[in-house]
């Protein structure tokens, strides 16, 4: 989906200050310590041009020298690293009604962690009220940003598009109303989004740039990762497999969720159980494999899997990915849900693409939250002023 802003992009030297500057903290973060003179090689840059950009991101703390390099003859190199207690960050998701904010340093280490129900009727009160406890209890490093996981589209204004627990917005702009009551810039990405870029710099996608993430919970998304960068649609609906039809001729778009995501969630599996038996377990897909030997919950496993190899049928038909990962409650499939769901995909996908379960789980959210590939240069955020 896209990210979006209350400001407008930078232009002029200011964005290619910007674009040097995102540079340097993206090479130190992959490839540091390093030397100004390495520096210069991973960026392209003259050391001369990098003396003002390594200033300013020392002054601020995000770089770090830390001893001497190897010599080559001569003065041995100051080496440069990156910071991550530079700063923190607030990172906001929804399931269903169960807000958690988790404050994370730049590595996408976890410092503290914090949950509410939210009322649908009033949800920026108790995302505000839980954004605020974590500020209290984490004050520093000082944070500098809100990026709210977003489960559904924002429009290029912020308004919220396919999050029923956010409908009571209507077409308000979700970054404007959350930025001005916390007091910090927010930006919006789609969860699923999130959780691929976690996966692909340290989980289950590390070594591969084209791929597809499947993450069912609430509901069912995808993330789309093409060349090594996301692919948000011309709207930013890519990955929606919510809504792929259940049947033919396909139902009309009505809103809300669609009918793949009604029946095949976790929701939807839970009430299918409960329908066998009268038990709504909060786990219903570990149930499922806890319970396979059973015929009846047996066949329902069996359809679950059908169904979701049939969304990464379609997803590597479309985008020929390498890889598809199954994230959330799809792992809790075990080996063997595994094993049947890559045994589908593999029968039916030409060019067929690894079928794996992610690796990281929450913490997903969190790297994929810090990722430098997330924000652009010109970075979209809201930029309130912060009081104290």
């Amino acid at each position: 989906m896209s990210e979006v802003s209350d400001r407008s992009a930078p232009t002029g030297n200011e964005a290619l200050r910007r674009i040097r500057t995102d540079a340097v903290l993206a090479a130190l973060r992959e490839h540091g310590p390093v030397s100004r003179t390495e520096l210069a090689g991973l960026t392209g840059y003259r050391p001369s041009s990098l003396t003002e950009i390594v200033r300013e991101l020392m002054g601020s703390g995000h770089v770090i020298e830390v001893g001497a390099g190897d010599s080559s003859g001569g003065r041995r190199p100051r080496m440069l690293a990156f910071n991550p207690s530079a700063e923190s960050l607030v990172a906001v998701s929804l399931e269903g009604e169960q807000a958690r904010v988790s404050v994370v340093d730049l590595a996408g280490e976890l410092l503290g962690t914090y949950s509410l129900v939210v009322d649908p009727d009033a949800p920026l009160d108790g995302l505000s009220d839980v954004v605020h406890q974590a500020l209290r209890m984490h004050p520093k490093p000082s944070p500098s940003r809100v990026v709210f996981s977003l489960p559904g589209v924002a429009t290029a204004e912020g308004a919220v598009e396919l999050s029923p627990v956010l409908e009571a917005l209507g077409g308000r702009s979700l970054t404007g109303a959350l930025a001005e009551r916390v007091g910090l810039p927010v930006q919006i990405s789609n969860d699923v989004n999130l959780i691929a870029l976690g996966e692909r710099e340290r989980g289950a996608a590390a070594d591969v740039d084209d791929l597809v993430l499947i993450y069912v919970g609430y509901g069912i998304g995808a993330a789309i990762v093409s060349g090594g960068a996301l692919c948000r649609g011309a709207a930013g609906f890519a990955g929606e497999i919510g809504f792929l039809p259940a049947g033919l001729p396909p139902a009309p778009h009505s809103g809300g969720r669609g009918e793949f995501e009604r029946r095949w969630s976790v929701p939807g599996i839970r009430q299918a159980l409960s329908e066998l038996d009268g038990r709504a377990d909060d786990a219903p897909v570990a149930e499922l494999a806890a319970r396979a030997g059973e015929p009846a919950v047996a066949e329902l496993r069996r359809q679950v899997i059908e169904a979701w190899a049939y969304a990464a049928i379609v997803c590597a038909c479309v985008v020929n990915p390498a890889r598809v990962v199954f994230a959330g409650a799809a792992t809790e499939l075990g080996p063997d849900g595994l094993a049947e769901l890559a045994a589908l995909v593999g029968s039916a996908a030409p060019s067929a693409p690894e079928v794996v379960f992610a690796e990281l789980g929450p913490r997903a959210l969190h790297i994929g939250a810090v990722s430098p590939s997330l924000i652009p240069p010109a970075a979209n955020t809201a930029q309130p002023v912060r009081e104290g």
